[in-house]
Formats: C-alpha cells, structure tokens, sequence
C-alpha cells in the first residue's frame, strides 16, 4: 500500500510539473482580456500570459527596447501575436466568428487557455500556397491605424477606426471580398492591441511651451483582408483571410524642426486613372507606385506628386497654361497633400474624381481646419504676411499652376502625420520643366503647417475635442461596446 501511495505521488508531481511548464507558454484567459509579456529564458524568447488582475491596469511598454529610435518598417517580429480568421464567400462573417451579443465566437473563443484566432508572429506564419489567389491576383486590401498612450491619461487610444473600416468594407467590395461587420472588424482590432500592449511605445513628451505631444512613436496595426484559397482561374477566392497584425515604428516627425520634402512631378507614369482602384486602399495601389519612387530618389527628391495624367495629356486648348501647368494633382505614393493658398484658403484635391485614397488623416485635418479656423487666423496672417487674411477651407480641382500660389505645401497620412514640403518640380530629362520652392518648408515646418500639426497631435492625445469629433478616439480598454461607440 505505501508503495502504491508512493508511486501516485511521484506520477501526480511529474504531471503537475509538465502541466505548469506547458501552461507556461500558452495565453491565460482572463475576463476576455488578455496581456501579454515576454521573459529570456536561455538568451530565448519565451511567450507567457500575465493575468490581469485591474481593466485598468495597462501593460508598459517592453524594457530594453527604445522605441523612438525604430525606423517605420516592421520591427521585432518575434515579439507579436496576430490575429486570423478564414471564411468562405458563400458563408461570409457570421455571428460564428464573433457574436457582439455575448462577445462570443471564434475569434475570442478560448481552448487551452489559448485564444483560438491569435498566432504567435515569428512561430505561426501564414499558409499560403503558390496558387493563393492574392499572390496571383492582388486580392488584398488593408487598412493603417495607430495606438498611442495619451500623455495625460496614459489610456490606449486608436484614431478614428469607425472611418477604416468604412474604407475597408468599400474595398472588399471592390475586390470580389466578404466584408466584414462593423462589430467584428473592431472587436479584432481591439484584441490584437490588447495581446501586443507590450509593444505599444511609451506616451509621447509634451512641449514645455505649449504642452501640445511632440510625437514619438506608435503601434503601428494593420488589418487585412484577402483572398487566402487556392485557384489558377480568375475567380473570386474560394478562401477569406481576415488578419490583423501589428508592430511598433518609430516616427519621421518628432519635436518641432523639420526641413521639408522635395516632391518629384510625375509627368510620365500614373498611380490611377478615373475609373480605376485608385481611391480603394488596395496593394496594387502601392505596387505602381515602387519603380517611379525609386526612380525619383535618384534624383534627389523623396517622392512622387502624381498628376491625372488625362489632364495633362489633353490639355484645354484655349487656356494660356502650359500643358503641365493645367494638369490636375492627385497625390503622393503614400499621402494626400495640401496647399495654403496666399489667399487664405487651404486647399486639398477632391475626392470626386475617384483616383484619390479617402485618406483618415486627410479628413481629419480637413475637419479639424474647419472647425478651429478661427484659431488659424494667427498663424495664416503670419504665413501669408496679410493681417486681416480669411481662412478658408476646401475640397476642389487642383493644378500645377496652384503651386505658384502656395506660401505653405504639406502633406498629411497615418504614418507621417503633418509633414512640409519645401519644394516641388521635374527632373531634368522630363518633358517640360517645372520648378516651384515655397516660402515657407526648407529647414522647419510653416505657420499653419506647424498649428495643424499641433492640433492634430492634441486631438490624438485627448487634449483637444469638439462636439463633431468626440467619438474620434477609442479606448482599447474599454468594453466592446464602448470601444466601438468610440469616445473617452
């Protein structure tokens, strides 16, 4: 009998002792929140679950990693989890991948006290196979957002996801897709932020003269949508990948000096013709988009102005313009732009033409201009030299022939937030030559530059906000409802 007893216990501890090291490595459940953090074992990384004992109790960022000094890319993949889900386009997204109702479904179901849609970055990789529909067909569109620690909070906020998605649902579409509902789209994006709070850099300082955040770095996420199943016809996929991943990134904006960008005019290759895809965020918007980049950097310049090339191709012949000079802007490889006008008018092209991305940040300060326009006023008197200037804010029909009239050039995207241009012209074996250098832009950014930048930065922060744009901010831990509903 006492060695039967022995025995029992000798096997119990032997189990109970491969059961912790097992658990060690899976994702702990808590109240459908979970963290995640690292610890070195053996100079390896090793993933663990810390159970959250307070909702608000957010995890600080990563030790030994600084943050501020990551380039815009992907970095420290081995520290991420994504998320993934797959459906077919018969089935579409149903209340089976996630319920809002009971917060239930695949995608925060728990088995092993494992999330069953959450994969390890660096151990799970995709499963794509050669004859993958969006490797053969450009199937895929994705969205940009960033989570930012407020500097006053310290809450986890997302800028304005409710207009990714919208952006996003209008792309699948396009692309032959099942979208997405609403609820799950910022379910998953509330969850992958909350397994990777690790990696969300610390809250950007605040400038000792005003107390606006000087920027910094972010976390950086990505949802993604795509066409996942195998076929050689041109068909829609027989698979739907819905993933979201992250990583953190450093910002090309920090502090107040900044010298401006040279914009290359593209006379010769297009980003989008009306018609097209070109205001749906979709990777062949950006493939197009490398050769003439490249192409502009030896140069000099940092990147591509594009022109609707059937304006400048097709000219008004009764115009006195130049053929270049009457064609209309579109945008940048990756970024809207925007012109102040020594008028008084800040102008940004229009989206009515369909060749330009909707972009968020483009709204934003589209919005954000229009409602504190009398807070401008200031620094528009400043920039253009008039004291008693108007300001006027407007969507329309840009031309080259604008850019003479601009004291002030920027341009504005998730990545690079507010940005100077400094100046804008061809390069030397391009049809016709045009050249252009702004009065303000060479060495830091303009006037009104600089205040949008700086109401942008407040509102992202929660140091700014108005009746038109309180639900622009979403706490990544509130509840699901509240997070969708948007608001602090």
């Amino acid at each position: 009998m006492y060695i039967v007893t022995l025995i029992i216990l000798i096997t119990s501890t032997i189990v109970s002792s491969f059961l912790v090291q097992h658990r060690s490595s899976h994702l702990y459940y808590s109240r459908r929140t979970m963290v995640v953090s690292t610890e070195k074992i053996n100079n390896n990384r090793k993933f663990k679950a810390a159970v959250k004992s307070d909702e608000h109790d957010i995890p600080a960022p990563q030790d030994g990693v600084e943050f501020a000094k990551l380039p815009w890319n992907l970095n420290l993949p081995d520290s991420h989890y994504y998320v993934h889900l797959t459906t077919d386009p018969e089935s579409g997204w149903t209340l089976e991948h996630y319920n809002p109702e009971t917060d239930g479904g695949i995608l925060t179901d728990v088995t092993d006290d494992e999330y069953k849609s959450l994969k390890h970055y660096g151990q799970s990789p995709l499963p794509l196979f050669p004859s993958t529909t969006s490797l053969n067909y450009g199937t895929t569109i994705w969205e940009g957002l960033a989570c930012r620690r407020s500097p006053t909070t310290g809450k986890a906020l997302i800028f304005r996801p409710q207009m990714n998605y919208a952006r996003f649902a209008r792309g699948a579409h396009a692309m032959c897709l099942p979208p997405p509902s609403y609820e799950l789209f910022m379910r998953g994006l509330q969850m992958v932020v909350q397994n990777n709070m690790h990696m969300c850099p610390p809250a950007p300082e605040l400038d000792p003269d005003t107390g606006a955040p000087l920027g910094g770095a972010k976390l950086y996420v990505r949802p993604m949508l795509l066409g996942s199943g195998q076929q050689l016809g041109l068909h829609a996929s027989p698979q739907i990948s819905l993933v979201f991943f992250v990583s953190p990134t450093g910002s090309y904006f920090q502090g107040k000096a900044m010298g401006g960008l040279k914009l290359h005019l593209e006379t010769r290759r297009s980003r989008a013709a009306r018609g097209g895809t070109g205001n749906i965020k979709c990777s062949g918007n950006y493939a197009v988009t490398m050769r003439p980049l490249m192409d502009a950097k030896v140069h000099g310049f940092h990147d591509n102005l594009y022109l609707e090339l059937d304006t400048y191709h097709n000219p008004n012949p009764s115009s006195s313009l130049s053929p270049l000079r009457q064609a209309i802007l579109q945008e940048l490889s990756a970024a809207n732009i925007f012109l102040v006008l020594e008028s008084g008018e800040i102008i940004t092209p229009s989206l009515s033409r369909g060749t330009i991305l909707p972009g968020v940040t483009r709204d934003s300060v589209l919005e954000i201009a229009k409602i504190f326009k009398d807070e401008l006023q200031p620094v528009m008197a400043k920039s253009v030299g008039k004291e008693n200037i108007e300001v006027t804010v407007s969507e329309r029909d840009v031309c080259v022939e604008d850019l003479n009239s601009a004291v002030e050039v920027f341009i504005t995207g998730t990545a690079a937030e507010v940005v100077p241009v400094q100046s804008i012209g061809t390069s030397p074996d391009d049809e016709e030559s045009f050249s252009v250098k702004f009065p303000h832009g060479e060495s830091e950014p303009g006037p009104v530059t600089y205040k949008l930048l700086e109401m942008l930065r407040e509102v992202i922060a929660g140091q700014r906000s108005n009746d038109k744009i309180q639900d622009w901010l979403c706490d990544v831990h509130a509840s699901p409802e509240d997070f969708r509903n948007g608001g602090i």
